[in-house]
């Protein structure tokens, strides 16, 4: 499948670049994205969310790839699968929709973007990425839901 994909961007050089520039953006993108959402008082308890389900997103994607050990479809040297950036990106973005259904629709849209870049630039394949969105969701409905219990406010208890 990613080689049928980059064969189709391989067809229309300026739908590639695109691509590739959506791949190598989407990462600094979503950690300046949730840097902004912590700095506005408005939404920083959604940055906090998001930031905290991004990282633990991550470094469960990392503990799974290195116990699984797939490789890439490319040179780089290790392994793959599941990918930490869709862990990361998904995660963000279910945790943005939580609070804020368009832009975490938006951001959707752009972790979409970015994982097909991803594919064209032979750091993984369809299959990682869509291990690494799983992952991503799925940590984030954890994090979100304990952040909504431990960052809510609390009845007197008196």
């Amino acid at each position: 499948m990613g080689r049928a994909l980059r064969a189709q961007l391989a067809r229309r050089p300026q739908a590639a670049r695109a691509a590739d520039r959506a791949g190598r953006l989407m990462a600094p993108a979503f950690r300046g994205l949730v840097v902004a959402l912590i700095a506005w008082p408005r939404t920083r308890r959604t940055g906090i969310t998001a930031g905290a389900a991004a990282v633990a997103a991550a470094g469960i994607a990392r503990v799974l790839r290195d116990r699984i050990g797939r490789r890439r479809p490319g040179t780089r040297a290790e392994a793959g699968f599941p990918s930490r950036h869709a862990a990361a990106a998904t995660a963000i973005a279910r945790a943005v929709a939580r609070d804020h259904p368009v832009g975490g629709a938006v951001l959707v849209a752009g972790a979409a973007a970015g994982m097909v870049g991803r594919v064209e630039t032979r750091d993984h394949d369809p299959a990682d990425l869509a291990a690494g969105a799983a992952t991503g969701w799925i940590v984030a409905a954890v994090v979100t839901r304990v952040a909504r219990r431990l960052l809510s406010p609390r009845p007197d208890s008196r």
